[in-house]
């Protein structure tokens, strides 16, 4: 008895904790980021939502693979905001890098955030070190859009027993919010947001109905 007691107050204590710094407090002023060549630095404004307490954010930037490039820097890479405050950090080109990355295509990277509280002055209490993770997508001379362009209208569909497989034939990322044989049913098996690389093609789990022959196709501009 005095076990399960006793373990219901550290889980008390921990959900307590948890619900103290759950939300993140320093979050960016978009939700993805585009960066064109000739662009050599993109500044995002950070806030720091928070009212009452000062937060450290670092900043970085990782290639698709979730490892840190050198292509492109982020700097500051750690600052104070202040409660309640905006600052910036600027996603800088690092010269000679950038030109080594495909100039037919875009190039996929993220770009990360940490929001880092104030050490508790009660040891007991959890510190908790929120993220956000934002695509940033960085675009060569050779393929920069104009406001008419329209690469989601290129992107086709294939069936294959059943299955499909998304071709692009552009040279930017589709990311597909919705696929349905029509805009209220969702095909079996489709996963929402899925990106499809630029000049490559996406196998999917979703199941397509022998009888369709017409596919709705939600994306995300």
């Amino acid at each position: 008895m005095k076990n399960s007691r006793r373990s219901r107050v550290i889980l008390l204590a921990l959900a307590a904790a948890w619900s103290q710094y759950s939300p993140a407090a320093v979050n960016v002023d978009r939700t993805r980021i585009i960066m064109d060549a000739p662009q050599k630095t993109v500044a995002i404004t950070l806030n720091n939502d928070d009212k009452t307490t000062p937060f450290l954010a670092q900043s970085w930037v990782t290639g698709a693979d979730g490892v840190r490039t050198d292509a492109l820097m982020a700097l500051p890479p750690l600052q104070r905001i202040d409660a309640g405050q905006k600052s910036q950090v600027r996603i800088t080109q690092v010269r000679g890098l950038t030109d080594k990355l495909p100039q037919d295509r875009e190039t996929l990277f993220w770009f990360n955030v940490r929001g880092v509280p104030p050490k508790p002055e009660d040891d007991n209490v959890l510190q908790l070190a929120m993220q956000s993770q934002l695509k940033l997508f960085y675009r060569p001379k050779a393929i920069i859009r104009s406001s008419s362009d329209q690469p989601e209208r290129k992107l086709t569909a294939e069936r294959n027993a059943g299955h499909l497989t998304l071709r692009n034939p552009t040279p930017y990322y589709i990311t597909v919010a919705w696929l349905g044989a029509d805009r209220s049913h969702r095909l079996s098996g489709f996963r929402e947001g899925v990106m499809v690389p630029p000049l490559g093609s996406l196998p999917l789990k979703a199941v397509l109905p022998a009888e369709t022959r017409t596919l709705w196709v939600g994306y995300i501009d």
